[in-house]
């Protein structure tokens, strides 16, 4: 399903990586490697049947979250990296 390429994970991806860019500084093409990895791997459990039939099972996301688009990937990673940027502007006290 077509949730667009904004979706209320979104938040979840951009949380994800500030805390990450926050604890671990300066490392902008690692965060890309970890952000396009994971799209990878989401893509890969989805298109598993068991482990779509899993997910569908036990997951307390709602299903029309579960089908990414390649725009909302794409979206993902550059708010993971938008997320990072931000975090590695913090200095943690």
């Amino acid at each position: 399903m077509n949730h667009g390429p904004i979706d209320i994970l979104s938040v979840t991806h951009f949380m994800t990586f500030f805390l990450l860019g926050v604890y671990w500084k300066n490392k902008y093409k690692a965060a890309l490697l970890i952000g396009i990895l994971w799209e990878i791997i989401e893509y890969l459990m989805i298109t598993n049947e068991p482990t779509r039939s899993f997910i569908l099972d036990n997951w307390f996301v709602p299903e029309k979250y579960i089908h990414d688009t390649p725009e909302n990937s794409t979206a993902d990673i550059i708010i993971n990296m938008i997320g990072y940027h931000i975090g590695n502007l913090i200095v943690p006290t």
